[in-house]
């Protein structure tokens, strides 16, 4: 997906654990890929998770193993991860599964070398969405002993096209599928399930800082979304960048050069933001 973004060390094969098991729900294993750098900080290095779109539907975790690639070289560990898949595992089963998921690698933190008081979040669509869940929440699942001493929250985003506010701007048909697929009951923009969907309602000013990326051809997630945040996150005075791709879709088109400009600053987001906050 992503490539020739930064100049830096090849990743070997020793730095990555594949299908690390990070919980287990009702039998059903949820994993993770765990990538590190060549060279590792003996202070601990700097994380971020990784998570797949699909639409809440599908997707692997191994889509977004580039991007791991692409953070080793700049000195940051990354997970890419699973989550629960509707419709047989329906909403907020996905949610439930990314915050398990900061909490295992804040838990064990030493096991994999890191240093994890704060973290950062990448996703792409359905996953960008997941992200600015984790950036802007903490652990909803409060019953869950997965971890449960540990925070679920982010604090740095990189948000490629995730949709934002639930309630506007999307096609109803798409919509109603997605919502009986994806939460089980009917669509209906105006309600608690609907609002509760929509990371744009938890924006306050103790959210995560957010980097967007949104394709302005994007007929999936319209690119009003990305809008929508930006304004909420200026009323919360929180820390954002925009990045609008013109001609692009709902995709990573790195023929564009705005795209690649793009998500080479959002690279340089998160690995700055991470050292600056004593990461590095």
């Amino acid at each position: 997906m992503i490539s020739t973004l930064v100049l830096g060390l090849a990743i070997s094969l020793d730095t990555i654990q594949t299908d690390l098991v990070y919980r287990v729900v009702e039998g059903v294993q949820v994993k993770a890929d765990f990538y590190s750098p060549a060279i590792r900080n003996p202070k601990g290095d700097p994380f971020v998770l990784v998570v797949h779109g699909g639409g809440w539907t599908g997707g692997k975790k191994e889509d977004m193993a580039q991007i791991c690639v692409e953070l080793a070289k700049v000195g940051i560990s990354s997970a890419t991860v699973q989550y629960r898949l509707a419709p047989t595992h329906k909403y907020p089963a996905q949610l439930d599964d990314v915050q398990a998921a900061v909490r295992f690698f804040r838990a064990n933190k030493d096991k994999f070398g890191l240093k994890a008081e704060k973290m950062g979040a990448i996703g792409a669509s359905a996953g960008g969405h997941l992200s600015l869940l984790l950036g802007f929440t903490d652990t909803r699942e409060l019953e869950s002993k997965d971890f449960a001493g540990e925070s679920s929250r982010v604090q740095y985003v990189v948000n490629l096209f995730g949709p934002t506010d639930l309630r506007y701007d999307f096609d109803k048909t798409i919509a109603g599928f997605l919502s009986m697929q994806v939460t089980g009951k009917q669509y209906d923009p105006m309600s608690k399930d609907t609002a509760s969907f929509s990371p744009i309602n938890f924006v306050d000013k103790k959210s995560a800082e957010v980097f967007t990326i949104h394709g302005e051809k994007d007929t999936l997630v319209p690119v009003m979304q990305a809008k929508r945040l930006d304004e909420s996150l200026k009323k919360s005075e929180v820390k954002h960048e925009m990045r609008l791709i013109p001609g692009m879709g709902h995709e990573v088109n790195l023929q564009i050069p705005e795209m690649v400009k793009a998500v080479e600053d959002a690279m340089k987001f998160l690995s700055e933001s991470l050292k600056d906050s004593g990461q590095m």
